[in-house]
């Protein structure tokens, strides 16, 4: 009888292990991430001829800082003015300031406002400073309206390569909103990448009231 019980008690062991190996495999895999990039043409020189610059330019624009929650690479959206979150599938390719700043130096450079546009400082007679900072960079979904907002704060700093004196030409904080045709992440990035540009669009356009093209 003893070994009927200790057989029984095996075999009810053995199904338990059974069932549970069994429901482990049936659990569903995490979905995959998906990134998304932002994309546009960047702005054309002017055709028209121009006299050269009376000093030569040389712009060196600093990776742009972000305020919270703007730092990840979470796609951030709202549902209120109070409350912010985060897709957990669908992320930026990197975050925003690593997005932002490498457009920002391509639009101007491709604008030809300068004469050399670079990232870092080091070992060049820079005569301008931008800086900058991500106030907003999300998506909307306030009241069932769904739109990309992108809020920059960006400044223009003029340096003497001599005396390394600096003084601040003007700072200004440029806003754009975009509707989403479909409530989707692709739409998303399309949409903030239109965003992006008319804020680039303004910049440089304010830039150049201070160049003496």
């Amino acid at each position: 009888m003893r070994t009927v019980m200790m057989i029984s008690i095996i075999a009810i062991a053995a199904g338990m292990l059974l069932t549970v190996a069994g429901c482990g495999g049936m659990r569903q895999q995490p979905e995959p991430v998906q990134y998304y990039v932002l994309h546009y043409e960047p702005p054309k020189a002017p055709t028209a001829p121009a006299a050269e610059p009376k000093k030569p330019a040389v712009i060196h624009v600093e990776r742009l800082q972000a305020r919270s929650p703007y730092t990840t690479r979470h796609i951030i959206y709202a549902e209120s003015p109070y409350q912010r979150n985060k897709y957990t599938y669908h992320q930026w390719m990197s975050p925003p300031a690593d997005m932002l700043t490498p457009l920002l130096i391509r639009d101007i450079e491709s604008s030809a406002i300068a004469d050399t546009v670079v990232p870092t400082s080091a070992g060049k007679a820079v005569t301008h400073r931008v800086e900058g900072t991500i106030i907003d960079f999300y998506e909307n979904n306030e009241d069932k309206r769904w739109e990309a907002v992108i809020v920059l704060r960006l400044s223009l700093t003029e340096i003497d390569p001599a005396s390394r004196a600096e003084k601040t030409l003007f700072y200004k904080t440029y806003r754009e909103v975009r509707p989403l045709e479909k409530n989707n992440p692709h739409d998303l990035a399309r949409q903030m990448s239109k965003a992006m540009a008319a804020v680039s669009k303004q910049f440089i356009s304010d830039i150049r009231t201070y160049f003496p093209l």
